[in-house]
């Protein structure tokens, strides 16, 4: 069997990693009301795209995924919550789907790569802070 080039693999391993990253972090975002629960299962499916574009260069899918997941930040489903933190997460999705934006236009695979890692990192750790919160809510007296 043919060797794969160093890329090709670790790029596979990222798709793999990725791809488990999102299903926990949806997973984990239960009690959400019917719209927030539409907008992220639509911001999943958004992302997966996005990972397929990203590994096979297709760089109008990729603009087109990342400009829809830059769209969802405005649904009132996305809305929802209106803390500070949640805020700081949304600015964290919305830089990186930027910055996945702007790598697409240059062709870049590699800063479109890092910026997709970092709009996995502020979903996985926006759901991390919703599931605290919610935890530390059923815990209060």
């Amino acid at each position: 069997m043919p060797r794969q080039p160093a890329t090709a693999v670790s790029y596979m391993a990222v798709v793999a990693i990725a791809t488990l990253a999102l299903v926990a972090a949806v997973r984990l975002a239960d009690g959400q009301t019917v719209q927030t629960k539409r907008v992220m299962q639509q911001k999943l499916g958004e992302s997966q795209q996005l990972l397929g574009a990203l590994v096979t260069s297709n760089w109008v899918a990729l603009n087109q995924r990342a400009q829809a997941l830059a769209a969802l930040t405005k649904d009132p489903g996305w809305q929802a919550l209106q803390t500070p933190e949640f805020r700081d997460y949304t600015a964290a999705f919305q830089r990186s789907t930027q910055a996945v934006i702007a790598a697409a236009g240059q062709r870049d695979q590699r800063t479109a790569l890092t910026s997709y890692n970092q709009l996995v990192s502020s979903c996985v750790e926006c759901h991390r802070y919703i599931a605290r919160s919610r935890i530390a809510g059923r815990q209060r007296p």
